[in-house]
């Protein structure tokens, strides 16, 4: 099966925690933690160690992807919590979540297991780039906290100002990403191909291979397309530069985060600050020497640079994608999508997203606020950039072609 809608290259099992309060603050006390030891950019070789780096940015807001040393560590740390099984990576999300407005898509898979056969919906077409692993695998274990909640042990005492999630991770397959020259038969007809991951690479050599066999994916995509790649923290900035720099010419939209926005302009920004947001996009958009660069916030998202016809269904699109996903987890469908479009607008992203295109002045650029969620009581705060870039994906489809896509 040939799809217009293509995605790749990561795929993961999830471990989803289900936030216990008295259980976290038992294992703080158990391995004797103090303030003085907190610390995001502590290398993670043991539980403890990850208990650390957890705090670090539950007390900071941020939300990161963690290399752990090995899935034993991350295992334990699940084994003291009840906890969800579900897939993630952005190709597979992003897909997952226009399979439930009705949109076909095709993935690339760089693992293959039991969990992945079993939850991948029957109408995403998927490649895998490796031999099925069955039961063998290695989990993505993520904690999402909520804001509020207050952590107490020992000289330990925060609060919670916003919720957020933190990803910790020991995964081989990832951090191979192997890519399969067989997936160019399966983008044939994709007019839009959106990549991502390249991020958990750790090795130079896999690195520029995996981005020489994309440029050759892209290269074989139809005359009339559209490729978006979304961004990742990097823990190397070199390797960010390399993927920068080499695949820029092929990229169409840049899309990232506000955490990977700070990440590339150097330091973090105060994302209700029009004056720190415009100057960290201006910056931002002069490196990476692409068309059109995305991002997107809890209160809002923009668009700078060459501004397609269709670009603000597009951020909508993708604004009311992850905001569906927001207040109401893997369990949505077509119905809640359109629901959340007739929320209304987040008031501090109105009057933020009012004052920071005046800075812009005649410069092509639009920022749309988002919806007003703080009626939420238990959100989710887990793979909503992947859901964002996701709903972006069938507005970027030719007008003749949309329809096509769809299966419902």
């Amino acid at each position: 099966m040939t799809n217009h809608i293509a995605a790749g290259f990561q795929n993961t099992v999830d471990f989803e925690i289900l936030w216990d309060t008295s259980k976290l603050q038992a294992l703080i006390s158990q391995y004797h933690i103090t303030s003085a030891e907190i610390s995001a950019s502590k290398e993670i070789s043991s539980e403890r160690d990850l208990l650390i780096v957890l705090l670090a940015h539950m007390i900071a807001g941020n939300g990161s992807e963690c290399l752990a040393a090995s899935s034993q560590i991350t295992r334990t740390f699940t084994s003291h919590f009840s906890y969800q099984v579900t897939l993630g990576g952005t190709a597979v999300r992003a897909a997952m979540a226009i399979e439930k407005i009705g949109y076909r898509s095709t993935i690339h898979a760089c693992s293959l297991n039991s969990y992945f056969r079993n939850l991948i919906p029957k109408s995403i077409d998927w490649l895998s780039s490796v031999p099925d692993e069955g039961d063998d695998f290695h989990p993505h274990v993520i904690v999402q906290y909520p804001a509020g909640v207050h952590i107490q042990a020992g000289d330990i005492d925060f609060e919670t100002t916003r919720p957020n999630r933190v990803i910790f991770t020991y995964d081989p397959p990832s951090m191979a990403l192997k890519i399969s020259d067989a997936f160019i038969e399966k983008v044939a007809n994709a007019n839009v191909l959106l990549i991502a991951s390249y991020n958990i690479i750790e090795d130079r050599s896999i690195l520029m291979d995996r981005l020489s066999r994309t440029i050759n994916i892209i290269n074989s995509l139809p005359p009339s397309h559209t490729v978006i790649m979304e961004d990742g923290c990097f823990k190397n900035p070199d390797m960010r530069s390399i993927v920068t720099l080499t695949l820029s010419p092929y990229i169409d939209i840049f899309s990232m985060n506000e955490d990977e926005l700070s990440d590339r302009f150097g330091h973090s920004i105060d994302i209700l600050n029009p004056e720190d947001v415009a100057v960290a996009v201006k910056t931002v958009y002069s490196q990476i020497n692409v068309p059109t660069l995305v991002c997107h916030s809890a209160y809002w998202t923009l668009a700078y640079g060459f501004l397609p016809q269709n670009i603000q269904n597009t951020l909508k699109s993708g604004m009311l994608m992850a905001s569906t996903r927001f207040r109401l987890g893997n369990d949505y469908n077509e119905l809640d999508y359109t629901e959340t479009a007739g929320m209304p607008d987040s008031k501090s992203g109105a009057d933020f997203s009012k004052s920071l295109t005046a800075r812009f002045n005649q410069e092509p650029f639009i920022c749309i606020p988002s919806k007003d969620l703080s009626s939420v009581t238990h959100p989710t705060t887990i793979g909503l950039g992947d859901s964002f870039v996701g709903g972006m994906l069938p507005q970027l489809l030719p007008p003749s072609i949309a329809k096509k896509a769809r299966f419902r």
